[in-house]
């Protein structure tokens, strides 16, 4: 028996500020709540400070903010969104062991929303049997 369904969604070439920014996640999490006809319980969020300096490959030097980090507690579980301006990621976890009747409308809103130059999405049953 499947309880749930994740979606996951791992987004690469985030360059545009706001896409950083806790304020605007707990913004647009509203958004995919009501697109999923899900049930808020609680949101929060956090902004990091910036990073100033980092020695790894794939690390892209700008002038934006820290990234962010926005959790929204669901009645049918959570959405997690996680951001790294210095790396131009994006991810968002959805869980929901509710109607997934509107799973695909929250992902081409996210996907649309989101400005990117690539995406991976993953689709997992969750609950199964073992």
């Amino acid at each position: 028996m499947v309880v749930g369904i994740s979606i996951l969604l791992d987004f690469s070439g985030v360059v545009t500020e706001k896409f950083h920014s806790a304020l605007y996640w707990e913004s647009l999490l509203d958004q995919v709540i009501k697109i999923g006809e899900m049930t808020k319980l609680h949101m929060s969020s956090h902004q990091f400070e910036k990073v100033k300096h980092h020695t790894e490959p794939g690390f892209k030097k700008s002038n934006l903010h820290g990234g962010a980090t926005a959790f929204a507690l669901l009645a049918e579980s959570h959405i997690s969104v996680h951001t790294w301006p210095e790396y131009q990621k994006v991810v968002v976890d959805v869980f929901t062991c509710g109607s997934q009747e509107h799973i695909d409308d929250l992902v081409k809103f996210l996907q649309d929303e989101v400005q990117h130059s690539d995406i991976r999405i993953t689709r997992l049953k969750r609950g199964g049997s073992f």
